[in-house]
């Protein structure tokens, strides 16, 4: 039998707004700190490799440190939001075990950004209006791009949460629930679609957010899973 949900974890919106601006702030100082450094250089572009490659260990284990402390979070709600409902004594099921899936899945998600940033600031050594501009204009891009990242991490951590939770309960069957005030087609048409809990959608996620899946069926998604048992 365990304690029941953790009395300091909010709701899924506030968590995930945490989050995002957790991880937009974090940006921003990288970005500041790129253009900082970057700017000491006269005349033709720097060596964006080197400024970037310089601090990439460390801002990496920074970002999927941050990634993974609020997916073990979200994670957490998205699986009480079925205990409560199925499982309230949370039998056969462990928050721990959830650790090495979440952390594994930060690491990828840091290393994406992580890249998106250095290609960022490799373009804009070509831009027309300068590469001052364009670093600046390529970092904003980028900074601006971590709320995306979030919506998309937190979406996958609670959806796996939920799912590691309907498992560990005995449920079977995994509905999919189209979020969002403005869904892909292809979501839209899913609304409601029931497979069994170890199959995937149409689409060819096993849950909203599946970093398994392509980034045009993942990016930005708000939608959610709920789980039934048999019959």
């Amino acid at each position: 039998m365990k304690d029941g949900r953790p009395d300091d974890l909010g709701t899924f919106a506030a968590e995930q707004d945490a989050f995002t601006a957790a991880l937009t702030t974090w940006a921003g100082k990288q970005a500041d700190s790129l253009i900082r450094r970057a700017g000491a250089k006269d005349g033709a572009p720097p060596d964006f490799y080197s400024l970037w490659a310089e601090s990439s260990p460390e801002r990496q284990a920074q970002l999927a440190a941050l990634i993974a402390g609020f997916g073990f979070r979200l994670a957490q709600i998205g699986a009480w939001a079925v205990l409560d409902l199925y499982n309230p004594g949370a039998d056969g099921w462990d928050p721990g075990v959830m650790e090495g899936w979440l952390a594994a899945a930060a690491a990828s998600a840091a290393a994406q950004y992580e890249q998106a940033g250095y290609d960022a600031a490799i373009v804009s050594a070509t831009s027309p209006d300068g590469w001052q501009a364009g670093l600046k204009a390529g970092m904003s891009a980028w900074v601006s791009g971590a709320a995306r990242r979030a919506v998309t991490s937190g979406t996958e951590a609670r959806s796996f949460g939920g799912h590691d939770a309907a498992g560990a309960s005995g449920l079977t069957y995994k509905v999919w629930h189209t979020g969002g005030t403005n869904p892909r087609a292809s979501h839209k048409a899913m609304n409601g679609d029931r497979v069994e809990l170890d199959d995937i959608f149409a689409n060819g996620l096993r849950w909203p957010g599946d970093g398994h899946g392509r980034d045009s069926e993942t990016a930005n998604c708000n939608c959610h899973l709920t789980y039934e048992r048999e019959g």
